[in-house]
């Protein structure tokens, strides 16, 4: 085999298997977690923002209300993967 068909199917294959590697986690696969979060925890490879208070955060995709007397209240429940590690977002700003 000439040098330069082995190249260009080492090339071919290089190309592959970095395409295969972006689709299994695309790139916004993190934008259905809040920008901010107050009280993130992490354990067996899971990350999950539970903040609650008056309203759900920008972000939040299983808002739920856990209270509506005497105040409603509700939770952000959301999860994904912490692998490869994945810090947790920042504390969200008090006004």
């Amino acid at each position: 085999m000439k040098s330069s068909t082995l190249v260009a199917v080492l090339l071919l294959q290089t190309v592959m298997v970095m395409g295969i590697l972006a689709h299994s986690q695309p790139a916004d696969a993190h934008d259905d977690f809040p920008k901010c979060c107050d009280h993130c925890n992490s354990w067996s490879g899971a990350q999950f923002c539970d903040d609650v208070g008056p309203k759900c955060r920008d972000g939040c995709v299983n808002c739920r209300v856990v209270q509506t007397r005497p105040v409603k209240t509700f939770r952000c429940g959301d999860g994904r993967s912490a692998f490869p590690y994945i810090p947790c977002p920042p504390p969200c700003k008090k006004n």
